[in-house]
């Protein structure tokens, strides 16, 4: 085997590997942009990077709801716990799947926030909330 054909193979075999994998810096900036949107409390904002169907966990009450019910009950729980900030603790990836667990300080009080996420065609969306007292 000549040594283009082989560095061509090299190549093809390390975009299959890594093909699955959410590249770091599109999970980095939908982060960013999701500490924003919860720093806020922009219920709206955080509908653009909701799944068409989203597993709400908020405080003891979980079920799937459509992209606009989640929204609607984000926009109540935010008017109810008026957030001061928002902070990521941890986050991680594997595949096309990612997660974040964060830490929600509202003038209420302080709530642990679980976000998972998949890559759908191309597009990281919010698949699962979990929102929980700390």
């Amino acid at each position: 085997m000549n040594r283009k054909v082989r560095t061509i193979m090299i190549i093809a075999s390390i975009a299959v590997v890594f093909s699955g994998f959410v590249p770091q810096g599109s999970t980095d900036s939908f982060l960013e942009s999701i500490t924003k949107v919860f720093t806020n409390g922009n219920s709206s904002e955080l509908g653009k990077h909701l799944n068409p169907t989203v597993e709400l966990e908020l405080l003891d009450e979980e079920n799937i709801y459509s992209k606009s019910q989640a929204e609607l009950l984000m926009k109540d729980f935010f008017t109810r716990n008026k957030p001061t900030s928002f902070r990521i603790n941890h986050q991680g990836n594997k595949g096309n799947t990612s997660f974040a667990i964060g830490t929600l300080v509202t003038q209420t009080g302080s709530f642990r926030v679980s976000i998972f996420m998949k890559t759908d065609k191309s597009k990281l969306l919010i698949h699962q909330i979990r929102i929980e007292r700390s």
